[in-house]
């Protein structure tokens, strides 16, 4: 019995001393974690900003379109009449 009970004992001490490490393991852990979700909440922001840009983009691009096609209907202007 008193074998079993030393060999629990440094178990036990094994384990505390793990368990310390792994501690500031978890530490180490913990921050990355955190750094990471804070890197990916930047991304998210940067993602919607591009987002809206590119609306944007597209938006003016389509008021470009429709100016053009409406004076593709009207015909030449006076300025670009004279294809000679």
């Amino acid at each position: 019995m008193e074998q079993t009970k030393s060999t629990y004992n440094v178990f036990f001490l094994l384990f505390c001393v793990d368990d310390s490490a792994s501690a500031a393991s978890s530490m180490e852990v913990t921050d990355r974690i955190a750094s990471l979700e804070q890197r990916v909440q930047m991304q998210e922001d940067d993602i919607q900003l591009l987002k809206s840009a590119l609306a944007d983009v597209v938006r003016r691009l389509n008021i470009t379109e429709e100016q053009q096609a409406m004076q593709n209907k009207k015909g030449p202007t006076k300025d670009h009449g004279n294809w000679g």
